[in-house]
């Protein structure tokens, strides 16, 4: 097995997990993890690209993310939800924790994935 395809499956085996744990924990996303792995196993095991098309967990944002690829475009609805988990991320953040450094990262987040959901035009 070659450096570069240990690569891909490395990457897409933790994109798998951050999207697997972002289709359980609130404020985490799903479809942005499963892109990187989409693409990280369409490169390097065709096996483990049908193993994660084939998760029923995933079977949402893995509409989403073919409908993102097809499209280059992003549903309202998908918006609006990432918008508000983000920023209630940020809100949960400061009031769980209080750390200034914590909620800046946190809202450094929230504000490039807002960026994203305006760059992106809206499925009408």
């Amino acid at each position: 097995m070659g450096l570069s395809k240990l690569a891909y499956i490395t990457i897409g085996g933790i994109a798998t997990a951050l999207a697997i744990a972002g289709a359980i924990l609130p404020g985490l996303p799903t479809t942005p993890f499963l892109l990187v792995a989409l693409w990280a196993f369409a490169r390097s095991s065709a096996r483990l690209l049908a193993w994660l098309e084939s998760l029923p967990l995933l079977r949402h944002a893995l509409i989403e993310a073919q409908r993102f690829e097809e499209r280059r475009t992003i549903r309202l609805g998908v918006k609006l939800t990432a918008i508000a988990t983000a920023w209630g991320s940020v809100l949960f953040t400061a009031l769980a924790t209080g750390n200034p450094v914590l909620i800046s990262i946190v809202a450094a987040a929230a504000l490039g994935g807002t960026f994203a959901m305006w760059w992106y035009p809206t499925e009408t």
